[in-house]
């Protein structure tokens, strides 16, 4: 989420101009130049484009001659010229004390800034009065097909024996090392559950808190440790009962907290926290992690070794790695190569799947190391890494299941041309090689299928739907979703998913205040929710729903079918078309919070659609102009 990055760092820096050298003078002296500088772009009677531009080249000039001086340049004109309401806040202490001002300036040192670079910053961070102010430069058409060669017409796949496993899948811990039980659970801004946010109006009307936050958790809140402890003492517990073979993490253990409230040792520590549970409650249990967006500092950045800038993030995953390794989930062969790939790393589980688990941070719009250079198609090596792992396994017939934080699709978090890299390697080797792929991050209890094409209307359909991205549940009440999570039922020889059993808590019930019975009150003037007082239960975990039976409402599923593209296919056209399957979904997505959205009108259920059916922002774009929904074969 935050993906305002640049609008707050590099994007404040609408600021620089073409044909200009920066001259040698003493830091004060340079900051008054280059404040001087921007001011004669921001005067100009230009487009909006053309300013942002040069703006750009000014900031890539200025971060050549003083990278260590460009963030307080930036904080100074996000001030002069507000830019956001709150310069101090988002940008004072941590932009300039090497926080993202640090690699903000880094990254102009590689932008080209009159090429697609600039237009894509300018398109994608950089808003004058509201409007972006470049339109988006066309998404690069990547010819990758070198890198392998031609799909098998008749690839050996393994024949099913009948016979499945258990795995489990967890997601988005967001621990909250600061959750204060009392403190304000509905604040203005910042991290609710924290010491320091408030609501104003409500502490002016004498209701401070106005809504407590709870000893188990709270849904505008992220995870205390409490909650994540018991959430993983229900997968411990369900493991020694189904027998889980292994468990996948997909990402995001760190808070969703203001920039100025992390630092190294706040990211590292909730890492370790959510390793540690982790290890606590599955016991022998190997778990196969992935970084999310939140688990680097700062946040979300992680830069490329052809940058000149790896050497800043590399403490990440060589720590983890050792830690990873310590626990047993993989063996010291795997912890270099870990180390060496940015976190990413595979390993052959006993029964001989491949499980390949790749750092989505290079395709993560808010990595401000993703914007140079947009016209290579792999930066960082790491789509080149993916491709070698699959076609290992094409060449021994082996299946494999790809792990990633951040969906290609679905809300368009990943920028353009890596989300294309992406679904173009997805479709490759799929479905002989992948059997499925795995995300997490938006929370939500959700679904996209990848298609033999670009999935426009014409090649939707039961025929080319190719794959299927899981995208589980999140532990994390954040956003007023009940914590979930699931485990798999999964074919012993071809590791298709034949069953996803998904469990969940009511954590409203272990408040002490009744959310059924609000009521609107005011006081000294102030409106607001008042509840009843309620006796707080103790937090247990339910079976939620199974996947098979939810979306397969008529039975036409063969029973010995695995819950591939194309039965994804027909559960989108059930959810689309039939109002009860589409309250369904919506009463998984939340989990059954009280927050569950009802009535699903037609933009609605459109825009449920398109998350389904797209795996690319192009897509995506493309989708949401669509006057109706097209009939699904």
């Amino acid at each position: 989420m935050k993906l305002d990055i640049f609008a707050r760092a590099l994007g404040v820096a609408s600021l620089f101009s073409r044909d200009l050298t920066v001259p040698n003078l003493p830091n004060d002296k340079l900051m008054e130049w280059g404040e001087t500088e921007a001011t004669k772009i921001f005067d100009q009677d230009l487009s909006s484009c053309d300013k942002c531009r040069q703006a750009l080249d000014l900031g890539k000039k200025f971060a050549l001659k003083n990278r260590d001086l460009t963030p307080r340049l930036l904080v100074k004109l996000c001030q002069k010229y507000n830019f956001t309401a709150d310069c101090d806040t988002w940008q004072g202490d941590v932009i300039t004390r090497g926080g993202k001002g640090k690699h903000a300036a880094n990254v102009m040192t590689l932008l080209d800034p009159y090429g697609d670079d600039g237009q894509a910053v300018c398109a994608e961070f950089v808003k004058i009065k509201g409007k972006a102010a470049c339109k988006y430069p066309d998404t690069p058409k990547f010819d990758i097909s070198s890198w392998w060669p031609a799909k098998p017409q008749n690839p050996n796949i393994p024949k099913s024996e009948g016979k499945t496993f258990n795995a489990a899948h967890v997601s988005d811990f967001h621990i909250d090392l600061r959750y204060t039980i009392g403190a304000e659970a509905d604040c203005d801004k910042g991290m609710c559950c924290t010491p320091v946010v408030e609501n104003k109006k409500a502490k002016a009307a004498g209701l401070s808190p106005l809504v407590p936050a709870q000893k188990q958790g709270t849904y505008k809140c992220d995870s205390p440790e409490v909650l994540l402890d018991k959430g993983m003492q229900s997968v411990g517990t369900l493991a020694a009962v189904k027998d889980f073979e292994f468990a996948i993490f997909t990402g995001d253990m760190v808070s969703h907290d203001l920039d100025e409230w992390l630092s190294f040792a706040h990211t590292f520590q909730s890492e370790e926290e959510c390793y540690y549970l982790m290890k606590k409650h599955l016991k022998d249990v190997p778990m196969y992690p992935t970084f999310g967006n939140h688990d680097s500092y700062p946040y979300a950045q992680l830069a490329q070794n052809k940058s000149g800038y790896a050497g800043d993030f590399t403490w990440n995953a060589e720590l983890s790695a050792a830690l990873w390794q310590d626990f047993g989930w993989i063996d010291e062969e795997t912890e270099k190569q870990a180390a060496h790939t940015y976190g990413s790393f595979a390993v052959t589980t006993k029964r001989g799947l491949r499980v390949i688990s790749v750092d989505s941070n290079f395709w993560y719009k808010a990595n401000l190391y993703n914007w140079w250079n947009i016209s290579d198609p792999d930066p960082s090596g790491t789509f080149k890494w993916i491709v070698s792992e699959l076609l290992e396994c094409e060449k021994k017939g082996q299946k494999a299941w790809l792990l990633a934080h951040v969906p290609t699709g679905t809300a368009a978090a990943a920028t353009p041309w890596s989300a294309e890299i992406m679904r173009q390697i997805i479709v490759r080797f799929s479905p002989h090689v992948l059997a499925s792929v795995f995300y997490g991050h938006t929370h939500a209890d959700q679904f996209t299928v990848y298609y033999d094409g670009e999935s426009d209307k014409d090649i939707v359909s039961e025929e080319s739907a190719l794959q299927i991205g899981w995208i589980v549940q999140s532990l994390t009440p954040m956003n007023n979703y009940n914590p979930g999570w699931r485990y798999y039922e999964v074919d012993t020889k071809t590791f298709e998913i034949m069953d996803s059993r998904n469990y969940y808590t009511k954590l409203n019930e272990t408040f002490d205040f009744d959310m059924r019975y609000g009521k609107n009150v005011t006081t000294n003037g102030f409106e607001h929710l008042e509840y009843p007082a309620h006796t707080p239960q103790n937090m247990t975990w339910e079976f939620e729903y199974s996947a098979r039976d939810a979306y397969d409402p008529d039975h036409t599923w063969p029973k010995n079918a695995p819950l591939n593209g194309t039965f994804w296919h027909r559960a989108a056209r059930n959810i689309v078309t039939r109002a009860n399957q589409t309250q369904l979904y919506y009463d998984h997505y939340y989990r059954k919070s009280p927050f569950v959205k009802q009535d699903c009108d037609g933009k609605c259920v459109k825009n449920l659609y398109c998350s389904f059916v797209t795996s690319t922002n192009d897509q995506l774009a493309r989708c949401k102009k669509l006057k109706e929904i097209p009939h699904m074969e």
